[in-house]
């Protein structure tokens, strides 16, 4: 099962921008069900070689304790590699990991993938990550505050996180909608705007067969203000996606 909801009110996207941040979305949910699987049939894979060798010092609760998701890069590496026929068919490319050099010593800040779309004179720049508070008020931060400098097209920032759980799809459950809605708001500054433009849950693949699994995922847009403390600069801007 999968449910899908997207903002409401004012600035509610077009049915034709719905369709292409849900496809994003779409995108996002395959891309940790690939990573979910690939890293089942390790799993399985090991467990198997183990019991063969006849030896192990691993205790189930050092194992229990280990990361239970994918990391990080192998599901936008997935994405990436799901999405490359989509950007295509929208006539977009696709940038991995874009630097913005600053002619300082260090690291160079970073977006995980940006879209440009020629026809359009657009990019859209999009931070993925874990589901956590604190990533998606670093990573709206750096997108509209840090990354702020002028190009020479249209830029529009977004965040997507995700996160899984040990539970199945309830049509009626609107706990993670409600919760995205809210944590958009409690990071929303007066030098950007935060919304919960798509939040999705879809059921997961589990080899047991009294097993659930769910992945929820939430994009949000990022739209600075056009002044300091202009509390209506970016209220009713409607987000639309350059796939």
């Amino acid at each position: 099962m999968r449910i899908v909801s997207y903002r409401q009110g004012s600035g509610r996207p077009t049915q034709t921008a719905r369709g292409n941040l849900n496809e994003l979305v779409m995108l996002m949910e395959a891309a940790v069900a690939l990573a979910n699987v690939e890293r089942w049939v390790q799993e399985s894979v090991s467990a198997a070689a183990r019991a063969k060798a006849g030896s192990s010092i691993l205790t189930d609760a050092i194992k229990n304790a280990g990361k239970r998701d994918s990391y990080e890069v192998s599901v936008v590496d997935g994405f990436m590699r799901l999405g490359a026929i989509s950007f295509a068919a929208h006539g977009s490319e696709a940038v991995w990991e874009r630097t913005f050099p600053t002619g300082k010593k260090g690291r160079p800040l970073s977006v995980d993938v940006c879209l440009f779309n020629g026809k359009r004179k657009e990019e859209a720049r999009v931070e993925f990550g874990l589901y956590t508070l604190s990533k998606l008020r670093s990573d709206a931060k750096k997108l509209a505050i840090d990354l702020s400098a002028p190009e020479p097209h249209d830029v529009s920032n977004f965040v997507m996180l995700w996160r899984t759980r040990e539970s199945g799809v309830t049509a009626t459950d609107k706990t993670w909608r409600d919760t995205c809605v809210k944590d958009a708001a409690s990071v929303t500054t007066t030098a950007f705007d935060v919304k919960m433009e798509v939040a999705s849950e879809q059921d997961m693949f589990v080899a047991g067969s009294a097993d659930r699994r769910k992945v929820q995922v939430a994009l949000f847009s990022v739209v600075a203000r056009n002044a300091p403390g202009d509390a209506t600069a970016a209220a009713g801007a409607a987000i639309d996606l350059p796939l």
